[in-house]
């Protein structure tokens, strides 16, 4: 998104900076929130008394007699700002940002720009059977020439055209006369059929991986994990996973996080960069919040969200176990959330063969990790008779395997 440059860039950041820091958690630049929009207070405040004054000291400006902060003052329900220690050059930036301040302009991506994708694995297989059939074609046509020309010299000799017996027949009659490679094409069929089934009988329930296409349901609000949680030198907002999935780091489940997290932020935020207020106003809806009032209504409803990631009843996941003990990111299991998911997606297969790779390759982060304590003291410590935990210091690494990831009541209880 490309921002209109205003004629004083300089003051024009500064304000904006001045903005975040003192006015942000009360103010927008263009609508009322807690306080008046920031956008033409300069005006109308012209010719009515001292703005610079009133954002100083709005209760002592009150006790001045004038009119017109009386009359915010009564608008606003008696509530005032707090004192703000601003110069008024700081003020005047702050007042430059908000009546400069314009529209985000969508950047078209250059011709030829690559577009970020997931990634997804194609098969060859449906256009083999495209050619086979294709073959097939051609070898029925060239049969049925060959036929009408051997007709034909029939005719010339005064014999009787050969009786017209299908399809199925001819090619039987042909078989029988190329039984060798009639045999190879058959096998070669079977196997590859076999193969095929084979193959799919291996992703039966996996929504996840490079071999199948991602499980991706559409939510009733359309949440951009990638805008949240990506990168702030990207221009997202990089907000930590664990502020909406508390649960991640204390708890087996992460949790889907309620909708008064949200208002802790769309409270104040009600426009979306890429939605505008369309799916905002869903949360709105949700919570029972009116923007316009800046009060709850009382009248909720719950968001249903669709379900993502789904383990069998019988396996056991623990998300503290992972996050909190074993120091792993979420991206490891949940993908490029951050760089490449406008919709939360299934990223990995999630599959048994899945977890046992990674707890044979993954190496446990022992040091500074006060869960891993009383183990890694068994480990240097010859005298306490674990040599049989000790060999497994010989590579410098300890892999969760080695520290029983494998045991089948792990997962399996």
């Amino acid at each position: 998104m490309a921002q209109a440059q205003p004629e004083d860039k300089a003051t024009y950041d500064q304000g904006a900076k001045l903005f975040k820091g003192n006015c942000a958690s009360c103010h927008k630049v263009d609508k009322d929130m807690v306080g008046p929009a920031l956008q033409g207070a300069r005006a109308r405040w012209e010719g009515k008394g001292d703005i610079h004054e009133w954002v100083k000291n709005s209760s002592a400006y009150i006790k001045t007699g004038n009119s017109y902060a009386k009359e915010i003052f009564d608008k606003w329900k008696g509530s005032v700002m707090t004192a703000q220690a601003l110069s008024n050059e700081e003020i005047d930036a702050i007042l430059y940002f908000a009546d400069n301040q314009a529209a985000p302009v969508a950047e078209k991506p250059a011709a030829g720009a690559p577009v970020a994708t997931a990634p997804r694995t194609t098969s060859n297989w449906p256009w083999l059977v495209v050619i086979a059939l294709l073959l097939l074609v051609v070898g029925l046509s060239l049969s049925g020439v060959k036929r009408s020309l051997s007709n034909a010299v029939r005719e010339a000799e005064g014999q009787e055209p050969l009786p017209d017996r299908g399809i199925l027949h001819g090619l039987g009659q042909w078989a029988w006369k190329n039984k060798i490679f009639a045999s190879i094409i058959g096998l070669f069929i079977v196997v590859f059929l076999t193969l095929k089934m084979w193959d799919a009988a291996w992703v039966i329930g996996v929504y996840g991986g490079e071999e199948v296409e991602h499980y991706k349901p559409e939510q009733p609000i359309l949440f951009n994990h990638t805008l949240h949680a990506g990168k702030a030198d990207k221009g997202n907002l990089a907000i930590d996973c664990q502020y909406c999935h508390s649960g991640a780091e204390k708890s087996r489940h992460a949790g889907i996080p309620s909708t008064n997290v949200c208002m802790n932020c769309h409270k104040a935020v009600d426009t979306g960069r890429n939605t505008g207020t369309t799916e905002i106003a869903k949360i709105y809806a949700a919570v029972g919040w009116d923007p316009d009032k800046q009060e709850y209504t009382g009248k909720q409803e719950p968001v249903r969200w669709v379900k993502v990631h789904n383990l069998p009843d019988h396996a056991y996941f623990n998300h503290s176990q992972h996050v909190a003990v074993g120091k792993l990111e979420c991206q490891e299991c949940h993908g490029p959330i951050d760089e490449q998911m406008d919709v939360a997606e299934q990223w990995a297969p999630l599959t048994m063969g899945w977890c046992i790779e990674c707890h044979n390759t993954k190496e446990v982060k022992m040091a500074g990790n006060g869960y891993y304590d009383e183990v890694m003291a068994r480990l240097e410590d010859s005298d306490m008779g674990h040599e049989e935990l000790k060999k497994y210091l010989e590579d410098d690494k300890i892999s969760v395997k080695e520290l029983g990831g494998w045991e089948c009541a792990k997962c399996h209880y």
